[in-house]
């Protein structure tokens, strides 16, 4: 197939994951063998930014206003693109196309497809943007009905997955080595986590990173050693910075036990007008797997069932007690730990790759 592959990019720093999750698509892609061209979206929005800002707080536009502007600038150009590539499909991830440039596709009879990242939080944009589409994805399962009581019929469950290029198993120097590791934002249900069994694991080798000082408000960016109450005990453990993914694997493979912690359904950050409750996974979990490393998932999405065996190849914990004992257990059974990840990495192989994930997509927009 020819395919016209949007990328999400660098638009207002949001380095962390999307860029990241395009490479991964577009290696795949490739890999897979389909024609691929990449429309850097946000690139060209740079050109206009700083003037579309300036001109945003002389008019007191509000951010969604601001955004939907430099939305419809960065994509005037895509038909254009459309017309002279003559793509099969046109695929994005997030949805930041501008309405003018979606409706000028379907115009062109290109079909389109979108991979919504950020649902539920976001289900009340992402539920009328699918509209647009011909094929819409979601990383969360209970989001499904909500976007085909829109009017999205073609509404699909889709999870994020791992790349074996980057996601693999490899040995590691000491400074990536740790008892217990966790690489995420510090959302609040994380920072109580942490906060509460401080006492716990300040007696193991820790290691809590991914705050960045592009998280959050620009006055009150989100970081670990910022937020944590219990920072007095925790903040030798810390490194806040957002590591890229060939990073964030060397933590996975050095790590005996990988934390996954979900955030909260709704939190500071977001409250959406709904009453979605999630339980699809994160990425996260694909990707530790796909390291071979082992993984203590947190109870509070039970998606991870039909993705992995529970107790073979992933272990979760209900509570903090729970959560202590397995800690103490798994540390000590080497052996058991290492063949519930080396199962985990076979699963992620063989049913989560980013390969396996386009195969579904391209396979319904033939």
């Amino acid at each position: 197939m020819k395919i016209l592959y949007v990328a999400h990019g660098d638009y207002w720093g949001s380095t962390w994951p999307y860029a990241f999750i395009d490479q991964y698509i577009i290696r795949s892609l490739k890999k897979m063998g389909h024609d691929v061209k990449v429309y850097d979206i946000f690139a060209r929005a740079d050109i206009l930014k700083n003037f579309i800002l300036k001109v945003a707080k002389e008019q007191n536009f509000s951010q969604d206003q601001t955004l939907a502007i430099l939305d419809d600038r960065a994509s005037a150009d895509l038909p254009l693109e459309v017309i002279n590539y003559e793509p099969d499909l046109v695929l994005h991830i997030v949805g930041r196309l501008g309405e003018r440039c979606l409706q000028a596709l379907k115009k062109l009879k290109v079909k389109t497809a979108i991979w919504f990242l950020d649902d539920p939080q976001e289900i009340l944009k992402t539920s009328k943007m699918g509209l647009l589409y011909d094929h819409v994805y979601t990383v969360e399962s209970q989001c499904v009905e909500a976007h085909r009581r829109a009017g999205s019929k073609s509404a699909e469950f889709l999870p994020l997955g791992c790349d074996p290029e980057v996601q693999r198993t490899f040995p590691v120097e000491d400074k990536y080595q740790s008892d217990i590791c966790f690489i995420g934002v510090c959302f609040p249900r994380r920072l109580q986590f942490f906060d509460e069994l401080a006492d716990f694991l300040q007696k193991y080798s820790v290691k809590i990173i991914g705050g960045g000082k592009n998280i959050g408000a620009p006055g009150d960016p989100w970081l670990w050693k910022k937020k944590l109450k219990r920072a007095d005990v925790l903040e030798k453990f810390i490194i806040d910075e957002i590591v890229f993914p060939e990073e964030a694997a060397k933590y996975f493979n050095g790590a005996k036990i990988n934390l996954n912690i979900h955030r909260a359904a709704q939190d500071d950050r977001f409250r959406g007008a709904h009453d979605i409750m999630p339980t699809s996974v994160s990425g996260r979990t694909f990707e530790i797997a796909g390291c071979g490393a082992f993984q203590l998932i947190d109870d509070l999405r039970q998606d991870y069932k039909i993705h992995f065996k529970a107790g073979a190849e992933i272990v979760s914990f209900t509570d903090q007690k729970d959560f202590m004992e397995k800690v103490k257990h798994f540390l000590s059974a080497e052996n058991e730990r290492k063949q519930i990840a080396a199962a985990a990495q076979h699963r992620a192989y063989a049913d989560h790759t980013y390969e396996q994930r386009l195969k579904v997509i391209l396979e319904k927009c033939q």
